[in-house]
């Protein structure tokens, strides 16, 4: 499979993202069988979470009918309903994971009731000995007299229980509430704490270095956008420049992170108040669990599958506590997303107390997908409708992937000329030439894809420009020049799994070199064997060679892996295979996905000539496959 370079959001804006902490998981929590009785509850429901009810044809909320278990009513976003459900659970069931009477607990504090949500704790916690559940709700305790207006009673709880939070949460929390309670200094110090002397960037996204990295990228960004919120505009941008001078070759945008800082420009950083801080916190805990969930089934050589119920109910009852928090409101939609769950997408996108034209963006993309396209068209116009001149560029991106999702060319190239006019700065720049190149790409001007992908690393010259720039190339014959950067690429980054995929794949697709290209994939496959767009390339090498049964299990494998989501590569290798073994019907079938999942235009018209014809070209022929080593795919400077 070709690297990559997908139709997702872009966004230019400072990236100060929240990271996460390992820390030992909870229970996940348990779908509760539609055959347990779940009483219709009365528990009171606090504004916000009302306000995520999802309403039926009648105008009035679907209720708990309309769910068979809770873990229904977090995939539509629908916390009314879940949290009524959770309640109306026998106190048995709500054992099962000391979350549920949190959840409870969240809710009472989201409506300003501080003295139930504690009583809540106070119950719950009384029926375990477990540490961890103690020094959880210990946790929640501290916060809840925070927003009580106790900030001395609630940073000494805090203290206490900061010892029993997984990872750098409990410091980064205790940061929080020290901001929160108007104590800046001490939260500042407690980031200058947390602070490595040395500080060491992942070579690439399977470095296993990546995961400490994203702690310390949280640590310094918090710490810089604190200064900047006080005005110590000077003292920012050093901290900054610790994430900088990491990733150098990341410099041109770090330099318009940095301008960030001191500008004021595509930087939404507003003082925290405690149910901002508090809401944070609670997200910090949340990616932790999720963490840690993922770390321990990896070592115990299991998969991570399916829809994180756990992550996403913390993180949804969260948004409760500051339904504001724009920055948790996506994580919750990338998360829905992420299962294929688009109704939830839109209902939590457009369930915001204020709309905005990223949320339209968001619920757009999730209208396409589930076959909405005039609402999609809606949500496009009315996001370029009430964006304001700040928040301008980050939402024609947006708009502009979405448009070339719904094949408007026209439309899209309107976007495109103004994207680039807007762009300000180097970084900008560069984000508007790569865009430009990736959608004149899908509109089949291979041509001018190329120009801008060239424009792009000229201006920004990094590990993904050059990447992209040698994908544009070879599209339009320039096989040679492609090679050698693709091959440049891999002696800084021998052992990155998508370097080693996107020259192999380059081989076996563009040059007769199919034996190389197989060595790579193989070492690609070895190093990320999960993956599915590397098995799907390893897939294509075995068919290259003739090897038509390893093929297909390769690809079918690559497709399961996938799932909820088709990729229409994938798809189109599958009916390829199927085809030439003589499978005409699942072939075709496969087409169509691979049709309905938005192939670029070349690629769109191949596949309706093949839907039409079939296949004229001959089934590949059969040839040894070559010895392979787990160092197959490393090169020196002569092979360039």
């Amino acid at each position: 499979m070709r690297p990559r370079l997908t139709l997702t959001a872009s966004i230019l804006t400072l990236s100060l993202a929240l990271g996460a902490c390992a820390t030992e998981p909870a229970p996940a929590l348990q779908e509760v069988e539609a055959e347990v009785p779940i009483a219709q509850s009365a528990v009171p429901l606090s504004p916000a979470a009302r306000a995520t009810a999802v309403i039926g044809a009648n105008g009035k909320p679907v209720g708990i009918s309309a769910y068979p278990a809770p873990l229904d009513a977090v995939k539509a976003g629908d916390m009314a309903a879940f949290l009524q459900m959770t309640s109306g659970l026998s106190q048995e069931d709500r054992d099962v994971s000391p979350l549920f009477d949190a959840f409870l607990a969240l809710d009472r504090a989201a409506d300003g009731d501080t003295v139930a949500a504690r009583n809540i704790l106070k119950t719950s916690n009384s029926q375990s000995d477990e540490e961890g559940e103690t020094g959880f709700y210990a946790f929640l305790d501290a916060w809840l007299l925070a927003m009580d207006g106790r900030p001395d009673e609630a940073i000494e709880r805090h203290r206490g229980a900061a010892g029993a939070m997984p990872g750098l949460t409990g410091d980064l929390s205790l940061a929080a509430m020290l901001e929160a309670s108007g104590r800046p200094e001490q939260a500042l110090a407690v980031y200058e704490f947390m602070t490595p002397a040395e500080i060491e960037a992942p070579e690439h996204q399977f470095d296993p270095k990546g995961l400490l990295y994203s702690h310390v990228r949280t640590v310094i960004s918090r710490h810089a956008l604190l200064l900047q919120r006080l005005g110590r505009i000077e003292e920012s941008k050093a901290v900054y420049q610790k994430l900088a001078d990491a990733e150098p070759e990341e410099a041109i945008s770090y330099a318009a992170a940095i301008e960030s800082l001191e500008t004021g420009k595509n930087l939404d950083n507003e003082p925290l108040d405690v149910p901002a801080a508090f809401a944070q916190s609670l997200a910090d805990v949340s990616r932790a669990l999720q963490e840690q969930r993922i770390i321990r089934t990896i070592m115990m050589g299991g998969r991570i599958e399916g829809f994180d119920d756990q992550r996403s109910a913390f993180d949804q009852v969260a948004l409760l506590i500051n339904p504001k928090d724009e920055g948790l409101r996506a994580a919750v939609i990338d998360q829905l997303y992420e299962s294929a769950l688009y109704d939830g997408v839109a209902h939590v996108a457009l369930s915001a107390p204020q709309e905005t034209a990223s949320l339209q963006i968001a619920a757009g993309q999730a209208l396409i997908m589930s076959g909405d396209e005039a609402g999609a068209r809606a949500a496009v116009a009315r996001a370029l409708e009430i964006t304001d001149e700040d928040d301008r560029l980050r939402t024609l991106y947006g708009a502009l992937q979405l448009r070339t999702l719904l094949n408007d060319q026209n439309g899209s190239s309107e976007l495109v000329d103004e994207v680039i006019s807007l762009a300000s700065n180097q970084a900008e720049r560069a984000s508007a030439h790569g865009l430009a190149a990736e959608i004149k790409g899908q509109f089949g001007d291979l041509e001018a894809a190329a120009v801008h992908a060239a424009k792009a690393r000229e201006l920004d010259d990094t590990h993904d420009r050059r990447m992209a720039l040698a994908n544009s190339l070879g599209k339009i014959g320039e096989v040679n020049q492609a090679l050698a950067i693709l091959r440049t690429e891999l002696l800084g980054r021998p052992n990155d799994p998508y370097t080693l995929n996107s020259l192999g794949y380059f081989l076996i697709e563009y040059t007769e070199k199919h034996e190389e290209g197989f060595k790579v994939l193989y070492r690609a496959r070895s190093l990320a064997e999960r993956d599915p767009y590397i098995t799907d390339s390893l897939g294509w090498a075995y068919f290259k060679m003739g090897h038509l049964k390893d093929a297909q299990r390769l690809i079918e494998q690559s497709r399961a892996e996938l799932k909820p989501h088709k990729h229409w590569e994938i798809e189109t290798h599958l009916g390829d295979i199927y085809w030439h073994q003589g499978k005409k019907e699942e072939a075709r079938e496969a087409w169509q996905n691979a049709i309905d999942n938005r192939p670029p235009a070349r690629e769109r018209a191949e596949l309706e000539a093949k839907l039409a014809d079939g296949l004229t070209s001959p089934r590949p022929e059969r040839r040894p496959l070559p010895s392979v080593s787990i160092g197959d795919g490393e090169i020196d400077r002569q092979d360039i």
